[in-house]
């Protein structure tokens, strides 16, 4: 089995509290919202660069490992310090001794009671965030090929999600369901899912044609999306979007972990892959043990701006703006992603 390891920022590298798989999403545009209801209205072309998105909700265990590294149970510094992260719950986390772990047997069951804060504690913590709002619909849809189901990965709410018909209104395990078309689970009902934006209607913010749209600046609650466990299929559209305020937290709402594709990339270990010289200015080069059959290079904002599935060895960046890019390569055998820095 290959093994990887992720590497987070650009300065450094920092480990989650537990092993997260990030499922990468391309860069593309889709239709959000939807005409047929007032909260979802009006529906519009959005435009979304490459990111990272965990491939489950995160989990109680992944929870209370980041509590007891973080060692607080509220906000420690910055905006909003003082602000609770997470009510102890017996489907969520508990608290024995001043150690947090997971309520016993929820150990796989998605985060719950953490509030927006707690959230996006954690995210920062494991050098992401908490996705916006379109980020979360345009990966719940598929991403660039996006699929025209009614739930995320399918049109037959059994398949994909835990809803009234089939959950006993108790929350289940992270992937216990089918993934939608790119590999997402639990993006149709189980628990709600927290994202970045304040709440608005989208008729007061954005336009068609926007990049990376934001809800507003400010608000009195924050975006919650998927759905759970004890609605009908009829609310678990994937255009479906409820707010709650940030300090609030409910065993029916969770989240999962999203990163900019610049501060979030994957690896091999001892690949025997080497992209150079770095920093590049008119060429760069590449060795690899074994024949190279791909290279792409984005730039930092998850645009492609190189592509070739021919043997290459070596690529003119002559014509790039100088910046901050990454070179994935595959070779018969391995898979490595580097940064590379182009001063033209």
């Amino acid at each position: 089995m290959k093994k990887y390891i992720l590497i987070f920022g650009l300065l450094g590298c920092f480990a989650l509290p537990k092993a997260q798989e990030m499922v990468d999403i391309a860069a593309g545009s889709f239709s959000m919202g939807n005409a047929s209801y007032v909260r979802e209205s009006p529906a519009r072309t959005v435009n979304i660069n490459r990111f990272y998105l965990s491939k489950y909700p995160i989990t109680n265990a992944q929870f209370a490992a980041f509590l007891n590294s973080y060692g607080s149970a509220t906000v420690k510094d910055g905006e909003y310090v003082g602000k609770p992260l997470v009510v102890a719950d017996s489907w969520g986390v508990v608290n024995t001794a001043g150690t947090w772990s997971a309520a016993s047997g929820y150990e796989s069951f998605p985060a719950v009671k953490v509030t927006w804060y707690g959230a996006s504690e954690y995210c920062k913590a494991a050098g992401g965030r908490l996705p916006t709002e379109a980020e979360w619909e345009y990966a719940a849809k598929g991403g660039a090929s996006q699929q025209a189901y009614t739930f995320s990965g399918s049109s037959t709410a059994t398949t994909v999600a835990w809803f009234y018909d089939n959950s006993g209104n108790i929350n289940k395990a992270v992937g216990t369901k089918t993934a939608n078309s790119i590999g997402l689970f639990d993006m149709s009902g189980n628990v709600y899912q927290w994202c970045s934006d304040w709440f608005g209607r989208y008729g007061d913010f954005g336009t068609s044609g926007d990049l990376n749209p934001k809800g507003p600046a400010t608000g009195a609650s924050k975006i919650i999306r998927g759905g759970y466990r004890s609605l009908g299929s009829g609310d678990l559209h994937m255009t479906n979007r409820e707010s709650i305020s940030p300090d609030e937290s409910y065993n029916f709402v969770g989240f999962r972990l999203a990163k900019d594709y610049s501060t979030a990339v994957t690896t091999q270990k001892e690949t025997g892959i080497t992209v150079y010289p770095n920093p590049a200015s008119e060429y760069i080069r590449i060795s690899a043990p074994a024949e190279i059959s791909e290279v792409d290079i984005v730039d930092c904002e998850g645009k492609s701006v190189y592509s070739s599935t021919h043997v290459i060895n070596a690529v003119s960046v002559s014509s790039f703006p100088a910046g901050i890019y990454f070179v994935k390569v595959k070779s018969l055998s391995n898979v490595a992603i580097q940064k590379i820095v182009i001063r033209n």
